[in-house]
């Protein structure tokens, strides 16, 4: 059955005239191949000039159509229509009007990172050489075109989590750790932008309109660094965990909370525990594994290598 119109319901909000959002709804005659941003267009030129939306290359490499379809973040130009939609602006962020938002607050916390190359020598000789193989973990991540949909999309930055950043911080430091050339020391920066709260539920990576892998490609690979430099708590309580786990084949939180945290830390973490246990994301009688040799020939042989 082909589609003949597609129905939108249209966030809208002007904050210099509303008291209040609320939402429209129009039918756009439907085309073969139509898009989220052909239906916006429509609108704009044939029913209502006064909708306002954000656009710029219609190619996915501005980002700067980013929006939620039916609760999902998406980039309007590479969104195929749909019969029925909700379309409605990004969340966590001041709206300036109908579907545009003010996006200072991620984009500065990315310039809190210096997410640009820094030398601490100049290169040997000019031109530079430079292998492919050297890059093979940043070249994916400079595809990112800063669309914020990960933003969008995670839960953690949902709430508004202290400390921090969100997923597109954490690509576009990444892309400069992991950048042979850059001689600044990021790990500090990585903890400041509070990489060890992602919950690794992979929102991110199914809302990047480019596939880049945010998870596994950056803020794993941090993680990585982290445990190998053992410079900080995060690879203390990583260590302790499979401690735990290869000794005794069950992590007990108590234990662990004592041997990675300061008597400070504990008192202060005491409320979030408690609520823990209360809603029974902590217990205190942990289930051994069954299979405990296994995991231990697993430790050794990873171990070795």
């Amino acid at each position: 059955m082909t589609m003949e119109k597609v129905t939108a319901k249209i966030f809208r909000y002007d904050p210099t005239i509303d008291a209040e959002a609320h939402y429209d709804t129009f039918e756009v005659p439907h085309d073969p191949g139509m898009r989220v941003l052909d239906v916006l267009f429509y609108i704009h030129e044939n029913l209502d000039p006064s909708l306002a939306f954000r656009y710029c290359c219609r190619r996915r490499r501005c980002g700067s159509c980013g929006l939620m379809v039916n609760g999902k973040p998406v980039l309007a130009c590479m969104a195929e229509a749909k019969e029925k939609m909700v379309l409605e602006p990004s969340p966590n962020l001041p709206v300036i009007r109908d579907l545009v938002v003010e996006t200072a607050e991620y984009e500065e916390r990315i310039q809190e990172i210096g997410p640009f190359l820094q030398r601490d020598k100049p290169p040997a000789k000019e031109p530079e050489k430079l292998f492919p193989r050297d890059f093979a973990t940043v070249r994916p991540l400079n595809q990112c075109i800063e669309c914020f949909s990960c933003m969008n999309a995670c839960p953690v930055n949902g709430l508004k989590w202290p400390g921090f950043a969100g997923p597109t911080t954490l690509v576009q430091l990444a892309r400069r750790l992991f950048d042979p050339r850059d001689g600044l020391d990021r790990l500090p920066d990585a903890a400041q932008a509070g990489f060890q709260h992602c919950v690794s539920c992979y929102s991110c990576v199914n809302a990047c309109p480019v596939e880049i892998g945010v998870l596994e490609g950056a803020i794993e690979k941090i993680r990585e660094k982290f445990v190998v430099s053992k410079k900080t708590g995060y690879a203390k309580y990583n260590e302790v965990w499979k401690d735990l786990v290869v000794t005794n084949g069950l992590v007990n939180p108590s234990i662990l909370m004592r041997r990675t945290s300061s008597l400070g830390g504990l008192l202060s973490n005491m409320g979030i525990g408690l609520r823990f246990f209360s809603k029974g994301k902590i217990s205190l009688g942990s289930k051994r594994l069954n299979k405990i040799s296994e995991v231990r020939l697993i430790a050794k042989e990873t171990g070795e290598k």
